[in-house]
Parts: structure tokens; sequence; C-alpha cells
């Protein structure tokens, strides 16, 4: 069953969060190199939201390829991810222009929500695994 967890996470988590990694890179660097030209507000709101994208794709990366991390920064950073993903998605919903606009297909399905169900399963279950710890 681990196994299987671990693949399906590898598939449909870790495959489009890599693609998500790369945007939230160029996000990153974007925002800081208009922190000056863009209200402050707009660019704090998109460094944090990429450091913390950031962060989400290296726990998935510990949970499908076996990358060391210590049990509560998995937590965390699965977190982070989750709230990064979230505020994405949720920026690109609420947006009206027309070069950030997400909708509705199974391209936005499989890569906004299939990394966010796992997300919260990896949660959901390193939270099991601290309570059986104590």
């Amino acid at each position: 069953m681990r196994n299987l967890l671990i693949g399906l996470t590898t598939i449909l988590a870790w495959v489009p969060s890599t693609l998500m990694v790369i945007l939230a890179l160029f996000a990153l660097i974007g925002a800081v190199g208009s922190i000056l030209d863009l209200p402050i507000i707009f660019s704090l709101k998109w460094i944090v939201t990429s450091v913390f994208g950031i962060f989400g794709y290296i726990a998935l990366t510990s949970v499908s390829w076996g990358l060391k991390l210590k049990h509560k920064t998995r937590l965390v950073f699965l977190i982070f991810g989750l709230l990064a993903l979230a505020f994405t998605y949720w920026s690109g919903v609420n947006f009206d222009g027309e070069l950030f606009k997400i909708g509705s297909s199974w391209f936005e399905f499989y890569l906004f929500l299939c990394p966010a169900i796992f997300l919260i399963i990896h949660i959901v279950l390193h939270l099991v695994w601290v309570r059986k710890a104590i």
C-alpha cells in the first residue's frame, strides 16, 4: 500500500509540481527583480508564495524519491506547499486578465487539484503518524 501511494504521488503530484516549481522560480526571480517597480505588497506576496511552493516541491521530492528530511520539516514543507498551491489557484481564478487565467480543463485539474489532493493526504498521514508516535 505504501509503494502504491508513493507511486501515485510521484505520477499525480510530483510530476505536475515539477512544472509548477519551474514557474515558481520564474515568479520568484520576477518578483525580486520588480520589487521596486511594483507595489511592495504584490512583490512580497509572490516572493513568499514562490518560496512556499519550492518548499512544497522539496517535501514532495522527499515523499516520492526518498530525499532525507526530518519528519517535522517535511510536514511544515507540505503545509507550505499546499498554501502556495491554494493561493496560486485562487489568484488565477480571481484574476481578470488574459495572461493568467485558470479554467476548468483537465490540464488545470492535473496541475493544481492532483498535487493538492496528495499534499492533503500526506499532511494527514504525517499528523496521524506523529499522533501514533506520541
